[in-house]
């Protein structure tokens, strides 16, 4: 199952350092002096290489589905990354974003969005403080701190939310849409993708969906890295795609045989997230 795991995570990390370059190709010969798009193929060769990396990695999930294979939905089975060697990437990654959310609040005095750029900045680097300790909890079942893990593993969603407001004002009278439409779309890849990853938090885990929002989420991130932006933005990204990345590996390299354990049904009368509760009928009950 390690060569697999192993082949997938190449795969991503390959698309978006390609991604990077189709990009760059993009900015280099698709827009004029003045900052303007010109009509030319690269447009139309980022699109479909786009929609090439989600095909692949739906094909990667269809692959283990179809080798009836599953991966559990509770947080430490799904999750577990014990070790030294764990411990330094989820901590790597977390370096990068605080790196990032620290370059960030320091370059943007001089920005008119100063206070929200200082306000994402201030959020990422919470996130890169927190979401290492977070993975480290799926080492320690069970989960005592369960409301702390669910507050943690939504301050991503909470970052790139507010990252998307940021895009906007910084480009509402932008009338080039190709300047920020892969930020804009990468923007929404990652939130989606640590989304699912909180999925496993909340007990309402989506596995394969979660997946394939982990692999594009990362090669987006990678692949955003041709555009102009602060230097700490950047660096976020990167931190990001380091932690789906690494999330990916431990979702893959955790699939088991055989289809998903049942879940029990909840016994306290409340809606769940994937349905509703029927409780068993009493044999002993009157017509």
């Amino acid at each position: 199952m390690q060569h697999r795991t192993l082949e997938v995570t190449c795969y991503v990390a390959g698309a978006g350092a390609f991604g990077v370059f189709i990009r760059w190709l993009q900015d280099q010969l698709a827009f004029n002096d003045a900052g303007l798009a010109e009509r030319s193929w690269f447009h139309l060769i980022v699109v479909l290489y786009i929609l090439a990396m989600a095909f692949l990695f739906l094909r990667f999930v269809d692959r283990e589905r179809n080798r009836r294979r599953s991966l559990p939905e509770d947080f430490c089975q799904a999750l577990a990354n014990p070790g030294r060697l764990y411990a330094a990437l989820r901590w790597a990654a977390g370096g990068i974003v605080c790196l990032g959310a620290l370059l960030l609040f320091s370059a943007s005095e001089l920005d008119e969005d100063v206070v929200l750029l200082r306000v994402l900045a201030a959020l990422a680097l919470v996130f890169g403080l927190s979401y290492p300790w977070l993975l480290s909890l799926a080492n320690k079942p069970p989960v005592q701190r369960r409301n702390l893990l669910c507050l943690v593993s939504m301050l991503p969603v909470l970052l790139f939310a507010l990252w998307l407001v940021v895009c906007y004002k910084e480009n509402a009278i932008n009338s080039v849409a190709w300047s920020y439409a892969i930020e804009f779309v990468t923007i929404v890849a990652a939130m989606a993708a640590f989304f699912r990853l909180a999925g496993f938090c909340f007990d309402a885990a989506r596995p394969w969906r979660c997946m394939f929002a982990c692999m594009f989420g990362c090669a987006m991130c990678v692949m955003s890295l041709a555009d102009e932006r602060y230097i700490g933005m950047h660096l976020i990204f990167l931190g990001c795609a380091g932690f789906l990345l690494l999330c990916n590996w431990l979702m893959f390299s955790h699939l088991q045989k055989g289809p998903p354990v049942p879940k029990k049904q909840p016994d306290d009368g409340f809606e769940r997230l994937d349905g509703i509760y029927v409780p068993p009928e009493d044999p002993t009950a009157e017509d």
